[in-house]
C-alpha cells in the first residue's frame, strides 16, 4: 500500500464512523464497525507495536493494520462508498 492510497483509505474510514456516529449511516456491522475504529486508535496511539517516532517502521505497520481491515472489511467498505456516492449532494457533501 503507498501512502497516498493509505491516506485516503484512512479519510474514507474515519467518514464511515462519523457517518454510523451521527447515525446517518446506521447499517454498519459491529464486527466492521469494532474493526476499523480499532484500526483508527492504533493509526492515532504514539505507542504501538513499533513506536511511530521510528518514521519508516512506525509508520509502515499502522498502515499495515489499515491495509488488513482494509481487507477484512472491503464488502462493508463497498457498500459505504456506495451509500456515500448517493446520499453526496444531500447533505451538502459531508
Amino acid at each position: 500500500m503507498r501512502l497516498g492510497e493509505g491516506a485516503a483509505q484512512l479519510k474514507l474510514l474515519a467518514a464511515m464512523l462519523y457517518d454510523w456516529a451521527t447515525g446517518r449511516y446506521p447499517d454498519l456491522p459491529g464486527a466492521t464497525l469494532l474493526s476499523v475504529a480499532g484500526a483508527l486508535v492504533y493509526f492515532m496511539m504514539p505507542l504501538d507495536a513499533i513506536p511511530d517516532p521510528i518514521l519508516a517502521l512506525g509508520l509502515m505497520d499502522d498502515l499495515g493494520v489499515l491495509a488488513r481491515v482494509w481487507q477484512q472489511c472491503r464488502a462493508d467498505i463497498l457498500q459505504y462508498e456506495a451509500w456515500r456516492r448517493n446520499n453526496e449532494g444531500a447533505d451538502g457533501g459531508q
